[in-house]
């Protein structure tokens, strides 16, 4: 435990001054992204990447030394996962009679992204290291970048797909909503976060607490789910 402590204690300790690239950088991007209406082709994170990648290409700024410098956030990721139960706690009583369905959207829905994905990759006869990273494209980065490394694949291409297939998702959600008539912001929140991760889970947070609560379940399960069948999956499909 004391071990643990003083590894987190090192990890904001070792925060500095590049971590105003983060802020500004991000708050450009919110900025951007409300003035625009909130369109997805202008969230937050498609605005505050580039701004931050050329401002650390113009200064000759090493990343791993720009992310140990923003150490302090790093850390906020555990608080900021740990607040997504809050909405979810208030929804549990109601989760009951929702499991089944909750089930059969989280395991289809995981199967047919990491599927979809390497048949596409087969199809399009790209090499295998591609394809390896392209199948754990519909998981949150954490638990893609994992997966993605035991698989062999590139951790470099992975994050870029996790990022891509988030924006597309947020983009293409509600055009199918509206076609298929799906007004209910439970499922609506669930597809989300099976569909397009965390970024997909901002997304729904910004429809009401209900519809995030429920896309943190997807997202979630999801994960989890993926985390268990992909590598089998992936060393079945031989690519």
């Amino acid at each position: 435990m004391i071990e643990l402590i003083m590894q987190q204690w090192q990890q904001i300790t070792a925060s500095s001054w590049l971590v105003v690239f983060s802020v500004l950088g991000f708050s450009a991007g919110i900025f951007i992204y409300r003035r625009s209406g909130k369109h997805p082709l202008c969230h937050p994170l498609i605005i505050s990447t580039p701004l931050i990648s050329l401002a650390l290409y113009a200064l000759d700024i090493d990343y791993g030394h720009y992310y140990q410098a923003n150490g302090v956030f790093n850390w906020l990721l555990g608080a900021a996962t740990v607040a997504l139960a809050v909405p979810l706690s208030q929804q549990l009583k109601k989760l009951s009679v929702l499991w089944p369905t909750i089930s059969i959207a989280v395991l289809s829905g995981g199967l047919f992204a990491a599927f979809s994905a390497l048949i596409i990759g087969s199809w399009l006869s790209i090499e295998p290291i591609a394809i390896f990273s392209l199948a754990a494209k519909s998981v949150t980065t954490p638990i893609a970048m994992i997966l993605t490394e035991q698989l062999g694949g590139l951790i470099t291409l992975i994050t870029v797909l996790v990022l891509f297939t988030g924006i597309i998702g947020i983009i293409v959600a509600q055009p199918i909503f509206n076609a298929f008539s799906l007004h209910d912001e439970r499922w609506q929140g669930l597809i989300l976060g099976v569909t397009a991760h965390a970024i997909g889970t901002l997304k729904a947070f910004e429809k009401s607490p209900r519809c995030g609560a429920f896309s943190t379940i997807g997202m979630g399960l999801n994960g989890i789910w993926t985390a268990l069948f992909l590598i089998p999956l992936v060393e079945a499909f031989g690519p």
